[in-house]
């Protein structure tokens, strides 16, 4: 697939120039990925409710070059 193929979101997913932090806000800011991760009721924590949906769909997508999950918690824990 060409960029010019690729919608604006895509692309956007796919700018590296975005920290961690933005991007697990688009993370939990997106609705498809609610199977995989989502917000809880009160709003000040998230959780994963899938580790295997999160690590094969949504990490590949919003994290393409650092999807391990191992990866990913040790972001969070900075």
């Amino acid at each position: 697939m060409s960029n010019e193929d690729k919608s604006e979101a895509e692309l956007d997913e796919m700018d590296d120039s975005k920290i961690f932090p933005q991007r697990l806000m688009e993370v939990l800011g997106d609705e498809n990925n609610v199977e995989a991760i989502c917000w809880l009721p009160h709003g000040r924590a998230f959780m994963i409710r899938s580790r295997s949906l999160f690590s094969e769909r949504v990490m590949p997508r919003f994290f393409p070059r650092k999807a391990k999950y191992s990866s990913f918690t040790r972001k969070l824990n900075r």
